[in-house]
């Protein structure tokens, strides 16, 4: 059998050994060389502790071996001669292999120092992200607290709203009945005075109203408060027509023209004339037609208000001459 060397297979092993430190040194070079994940940098974190360990421990072997081999260089100085390339060579290789250990120990610690400076980034755009974050909840918050706000007031306008509509409702309900109302008192009044016709009684409906216009020579004589027969019929069958409404409420307007009054004390004026003829028909409503006198009111407006033409004598006539409204207020 050949006998072993140990030199040589000391040699062969450290290469091994050697080729295979350089292998898991350029892998963990590859490996940290691209963007981590956190969970990644801590396992990046935990090998390059590892790998500086083992490289450490190698390191301690290699030194172990080489004092191991000068131990045996000094023993095998016979055979200097035919082992100087073999120690030349073996000395180069280990200057190259700590030079190589010593770029790659280089290069994990500036792989650390850029893994570091790239937490601290991270770190950095965590904190950047977490208070922009923080800002927009806020603004969040801030902006469903208006809306809820919003919310409450429109559903506070939406309730107002609907209580105006309900009450509007009501309101054209009652209108209407009213209208309704004063449309049929009109048409019964306008029955009652069927036999008048040839008196120039008119009945109108107007805002609301019926206005009943009798002419000053159906109820009185000129200058005179006192009512005349026919139209002292007229206004009980009107106040008979009304009776049968007893909600709605009368109001009797005197009208003359501008002549002035003469020889006569009692009466000082026009507008004195107007009024007392106004409660003459009122009496004649309640004493005849047996009307509540809580429903009537009696007003004379004198000329102040004319329908007509002072200058001829048709328009004086118009604008002397009586108008009886009734109305049923509103509330």
């Amino acid at each position: 059998m050949n006998k072993v060397n140990p030199l040589q297979t000391w040699v062969y092993l450290y290469s091994r050994v050697m080729n295979k430190l350089g292998v898991t040194i350029v892998s963990a070079a590859l490996f940290f060389g691209s963007c981590v994940s956190k969970k990644q940098y801590q396992a990046l974190e935990k090998s390059k502790v590892d790998s500086e360990a083992l490289m450490q421990s190698r390191l301690n072997d290699c030194n172990e071996k080489s004092s191991a081999l000068r131990n045996t260089i000094a023993e095998l100085e016979g055979q200097r001669g035919k082992l100087e390339k073999t120690i030349s060579s073996l000395k180069d290789t280990i200057e190259t292999c700590h030079s190589e250990l010593q770029e790659n120990l280089d290069y994990i610690r500036n792989l650390g120092e850029n893994l570091d400076a790239q937490k601290k980034n991270l770190a950095s755009e965590l904190t950047e992200k977490n208070r922009v974050l923080q800002a927009k909840e806020l603004e969040l918050n801030a902006a469903l607290a208006k809306a809820e706000e919003e919310r409450a007031r429109l559903t506070a306008l939406r309730k107002e709203l609907e209580n105006t509509v309900g009450r509007v409702r009501e309101l054209e309900a009652e209108l209407a009945r009213k209208d309704s109302a004063v449309i049929l008192l009109k048409e019964a009044i306008a029955k009652a005075l069927a036999g008048f016709e040839k008196l120039d009684i008119r009945v109108e409906y107007r805002n609301g109203k019926v206005y009943v216009i009798l002419p000053e020579k159906l109820l009185f004589a000129s200058g005179s408060i006192n009512v005349d027969p026919k139209g002292r019929e007229a206004l009980v069958e009107i106040g008979k027509a009304l009776n049968k409404q007893p909600t709605v409420q009368m109001a009797i307007e005197g009208h003359t023209d501008n002549i002035p009054m003469k020889g006569s004390e009692a009466i000082k004026d026009n507008w004195d004339l107007s009024v007392l003829r106004a409660t003459s028909i009122a009496r004649i409503l309640i004493d005849d037609a047996k009307m509540n006198p809580k429903r009537i009111q009696a007003v004379g407006r004198g000329d102040t208000q004319p329908i007509a033409s002072n200058d001829s004598p048709e328009g004086r006539a118009k604008k002397s001459s009586y108008r009886n409204y009734p109305y049923s207020p509103i509330g």
